[in-house]
This record gives C-alpha cells, structure tokens and sequence, in this order.
C-alpha cells in the first residue's frame, strides 16, 4: 500500500485544535468543605445533551478549561471517586471566557488531616512537629492559595523529618503553580530519589511535566516507574503513550495506550494517541477505527471536522487500494 500520512500533532494536551477557539469555559475544582483545589477530577462539558468538547481532567492546580466553544448554554459536569457529581451552568457569548467554581461534596467524610484524607502508618512514625508544619503547608497551599507561603512550611517540615518525600512533592506542586518548572522539577526528583521510585504521586506529576516539556526519554523513565510503583489509574499508561508515540516507538505506545483505554475508555484524546501509534505502524485501517471511536465521543468538538476529514481520505485510499488488488 502506497499511503502517506502525517503524524497528527498531538503531543502534548491540551490540543492544539484549541489553541486558537474564540471562546472557552475555564473553571477550578474545590473540595466543599476544606475549600482544597483537587486535581485529577473527570470533567466534560455538555451542550443539548451531546458532548462539546473533549473531556479533561483538572490538573494539580484544581483548574481545567474548554476551549472551542459556540455561543450558547452549557453544563459541565465533575466526577471524582470519593465524591458525588456535581453539574454547573455556564453561558458562553462571542469572545467571552466565563470562569465558574466547582464544589465536590465528599459524604460522610471527617475533615482531612492529610493528602488522601486519611491518617497511614508512615505518618504515624512521622515526628508530630513535622506533621504538624507539613499540614500547614498543606492548607496554605490547598485551601488558601498561597504556594509560595506553603514552601516555608514544608520545607521546615524537612528539617525535622529529611525523609519526608511528601514534603519534596508538595514543595514541586507549589513551584510548579508559581511556575517555576526547574524548581518544580528539581523538587519531585528529591521525592524521587527519598521514596526510592516507590511514591506514584511524584513520577506521575514527573512524567506529565516531561510529557508537556516534549522531554519523551525522561517521560518514559517517569511513567514507567508510577506504573512500578503501583499507580493503577489510567494516567500512567495514557502518559507513558503519550512518551512513545514522542520517541515514535508506535508497537510499545500502541500496548501503552490501549491499556490505557482499558481503564478509561470514555477518554477521546486517547483514541488520538492510539491512532499516532496505529499510524507508525502503518495500520491504517486501526487508524480509521481509532477515529471512529474518537467521533462517537466528541462528534462536534473543536478537532472533530478535522479528524472526520483525516479519516474519511483515510478510508477512500484504502478503499480504492482493495479495488485495485481485486483480480480479474
């Protein structure tokens, strides 16, 4: 087969077919009672019940946005595991960029002493005036928005306690929310190298930094140790694709992305990621399938026209390939 076709540009998230959308709904997540921002949380955003965009997790800033949005009235919806899901309006207007704040509420919770709400055993052995800066870094950081606060705090927390990976990881999200990546960085491998690669929080924020950086190398390394380390979400596989598919290691990201897809198969973008990997592969018929499942998803979101038009030449040069080889 004679085909040539380009590797879609889809690298890092968020997608560049949103990069120039007129209009966007930008939005931040917070826990209801602790006023704490909270990442990792499954948004979409719905407009007459269909979905108008591609759905996005907020990052560890608690913030998400969609982009290429028409004018009109839309629900966002936010689900997270612990949580009960929460719908918001919004009314998008030419050129208009509505901000709108979501609250999760957590049923039958205590208020959290700690990142997973709950007291473990290492922190238990953890010297209780360490803790005790620890969680006020913590709420300076989550629950009153003041990163560059939180770090003192932290940071004498790992005076008292060297060990304490969790400390070097939080001091990463509050440089990166100040955005400053080489501290950020710098920060996470500490955590890195204390825990031994056995802390899935630090690798996966690693690996997700290396990703947006088009470090792909240093991506890989990162994800597959979360993926060593125990993480069992979808991130770590999503992002190791995302790694190889950069390295344009089509085989290994194909594997890489379809467990990914396993595990959350709701997720548009990694239907795209699996399709850069069927095209390295030169499987294009994969391909076709890939953006048929990309289009059942998001029909009209800001990339579908283009991804529709990709697919449907896709299909008509295999089509008319399979003619050509019919015997006479």
């Amino acid at each position: 087969m004679r085909y040539r076709f380009s590797l879609l540009l889809l690298l890092t998230i968020p997608i560049c077919f949103l990069r120039h959308a007129a209009c966007q709904v930008n939005g931040s997540v917070r826990d209801e009672t602790t006023n704490a921002l909270l990442e990792s949380v499954d948004l979409e955003v719905l407009s007459a019940g269909q979905r108008a965009a591609p759905p996005t997790v907020s990052n560890i800033d608690g913030q998400f946005r969609f982009g290429g949005l028409r004018d009109g009235d839309y629900y966002v919806i936010a689900r997270r595991q612990g949580y009960e899901t929460a719908t918001v309006g919004a009314q998008v207007m030419a050129g208009s960029s509505p901000a709108i704040l979501i609250y999760l509420h957590k049923p039958h919770s205590d208020h959290p002493t700690s990142p997973g709400g709950e007291v473990s055993a290492r922190q238990l052995a953890i010297p209780v005036n360490a803790r005790e800066a620890f969680e006020k870094g913590w709420k300076l950081l989550y629950q009153k928005g003041q990163p560059e606060k939180s770090i003192a705090q932290f940071l004498r927390a790992i005076d008292d306690f060297p060990g304490y990976y969790e400390a070097y990881a939080q001091i990463g999200v509050a440089d990166y929310r100040l955005n400053k990546l080489p501290e950020a960085e710098k920060a996470l491998r500490t955590a890195i190298e204390i825990s031994a690669s056995k802390y899935p929080d630090a690798l996966f924020l690693m690996a997700q930094m290396m990703n947006d950086q088009q470090r792909f190398t240093d991506a890989e390394l990162d994800a597959r140790q979360a993926l060593a380390a125990g993480d069992a979400s979808w991130h770590s596989p999503y992002e190791l694709a995302r790694a190889l598919v950069g390295l344009k290691r089509g085989r290994e990201a194909e594997a890489s992305a379809l467990q990914a897809k396993e595990l959350k198969p709701d997720n548009p973008n990694i239907y795209l990621f699996l399709a850069n990997a069927h095209i390295q592969q030169q499987k294009f018929a994969a391909v076709v399938q890939d953006f048929d499942e990309y289009l059942k998803l998001v029909p009209n979101g800001p990339g579908s026209d283009q991804i529709r038009q990709r697919r449907d030449r896709m299909r008509d040069a295999l089509q008319r390939d399979a003619t050509q080889q019919v015997p006479y």
